[in-house]
């Protein structure tokens, strides 16, 4: 197996919406509380009060478990483009100046062929997470153990071959296991001060003195002990909720997590291969109160940029009625079929400018402004129509017809007719507008007509052109 691991530095920062260096994420136990991500002048695990000495402009938060939580599941959900199965962890050592690790893992071995080499895949992965606005530190080896290590200790490692894993992983400091902090002092106390000095340990007398369960996952580091975990199973469905830090009453500052969840659903999307057609945003306020509006779309996508834009656009045209204190993003209709194929890793799905125009419009004055013309259950070409949602699908009817009626026929002297038989319509004798006429397409002034002669008075009449 070839594990491709993926560390998230910055997700507790990054999951509660942050996007500014100076904003940073502590972690606390007892009066000791320390940073867990970095800011300028100002490292992971520097305690908080040294942190404001060195940089006075800091903004420090404390962690959310349930937001690294929620971050962390969508974005596995989101790599199951790249492989199968796939695995998640967040690794927190809970002592004093640790800092947790938000781990991600997905098998890569049968899905290299795909994108061609392992360079490949890497810059293709690099451009979604710039979309996602994640930043990772990306490792490959043999087993998930020796992945997540790499991950943490360095971005760009990457060993495909088993036989060079053991010789690799010698080399680097026992300090950067994820063990307890008096288990790494004994070990540095003893002299075993890298991974290499541990293997050369005899096994009996490692677990003697160190416990069966470290020699285990030592032996998993090294692949020779099986590596238990349960993968995670891509959802059915969307639906993801961002807790905001603070109540927020202006639109513009809902914009950084709202892209978030725009482009967390692209990634869900095109995990699952399906298109998106319809979508609904929640605004939780206080008191549970809440307030949601649905965005229709032209046609299926996925593209993360025109459901952004489309949920912009509608904030920013709708004034909050009340400070917001979650976000909640739902994908309402999905169609399993309908997204156009062309590359299998098409970073975006074709659409066009004027579906994309339609949805702007929609977005500014709202849905019942723009209207599309729909079949109607009539014979009668002029009630043949009626006014429908303007993102619903155009039925196309069985004859053809002009989408030009004028409202008034013009009347025409007798045409030359071609030698196709009349399209008859007899209806309407039931509401007093009965209607006799023989329909014909014809050439009239180099344009092509749509006209009918009335079988009662034999007179032709001009009703519709095509464009």
């Amino acid at each position: 197996m070839l594990w491709l691991c993926l560390h998230f530095p910055r997700l507790p920062v990054e999951a509660l919406g942050f996007g500014d260096p100076l904003d940073v994420v502590t972690d606390q136990r007892g009066a000791s509380r320390w940073l867990i991500t970095a800011a300028p002048g100002a490292g992971i695990g520097t305690p908080l009060g040294a942190a404001l000495s060195l940089q006075p402009g800091l903004r420090a938060h404390a962690r959310s478990h349930k937001a690294e939580q929620a971050a962390l599941q969508q974005l596995a959900h989101w790599i199951y483009r790249y492989g199968s199965p796939v695995h998640a962890e967040m690794r927190d050592l809970a002592e004093v100046g640790r800092v947790p690790q938000a781990l991600l893992w997905v098998e890569i071995a049968a899905s290299l062929r795909l994108f061609g080499s392992y360079r490949a895949m890497r810059e293709r992965l690099r451009g979604d997470l710039a979309e996602l606005q994640q930043h990772a530190q990306l490792a490959v080896a043999p087993t998930r153990a020796a992945s997540a290590l790499f991950a943490c200790l360095q971005d760009g490692i990457a060993i495909r071959e088993p036989a060079q894993l053991q010789d690799r992983l010698a080399a680097w400091p026992t300090a950067a296991l994820p063990w307890p902090r008096a288990q790494l002092d004994a070990l540095q106390g003893v002299g075993l001060r890298r991974i290499g000095d541990l293997l050369a340990v005899p096994r009996a007398a490692f677990a003697r003195r160190f416990g069966a369960a470290r020699l285990r996952e030592l032996d998993q580091l090294c692949g020779r002990a099986a590596e238990p975990g349960v993968a995670i199973v891509p959802s059915t469905g969307f639906r993801r909720r961002f807790d905001l830090a603070a109540e927020i009453e202006q639109v513009e500052a809902l914009l950084f997590p709202l892209r978030r969840l725009a482009f967390e659903l692209q990634a869900w999307l095109r995990a699952r291969d399906v298109g998106l057609r319809a979508v609904r945003l929640l605004c939780l306020h206080a008191q549970q109160r809440r307030s949601s509006f649905v965005l229709r779309f032209g046609d299926a996508h996925r593209d993360g940029s025109r459901i952004f834009d489309a949920l912009r656009e509608r904030l920013l045209r709708a004034p909050l009625g009340a400070a917001v204190r979650a976000l909640e993003l739902r994908a309402e209709d999905i169609a399993e079929t309908e997204v156009p194929q062309t590359d299998l890793f098409e970073a975006a799905d074709a659409g066009g400018d004027w579906t994309r125009a339609i949805e702007r419009v929609a977005a500014r004055l709202g849905e019942s402004a723009l209207w599309t013309p729909a079949i109607h259950d009539e014979y009668r070409p002029e009630r043949a129509w009626r006014r429908a949602d303007a993102n619903l699908p155009l039925d196309v009817p069985h004859r053809p017809r002009p989408l030009w009626l004028l409202r008034k026929p013009l009347p025409l002297p007798t045409p030359d007719l071609p030698d196709t038989p009349p399209e008859r319509i007899e209806s309407g004798w039931w509401d007093d507008a009965d209607q006799r006429r023989d329909y014909h397409d014809i050439e009239w002034q180099h344009a092509r007509a749509w006209v009918y002669r009335e079988r009662d008075s034999e007179r032709w009449f001009l009703h519709g052109l095509w464009a």
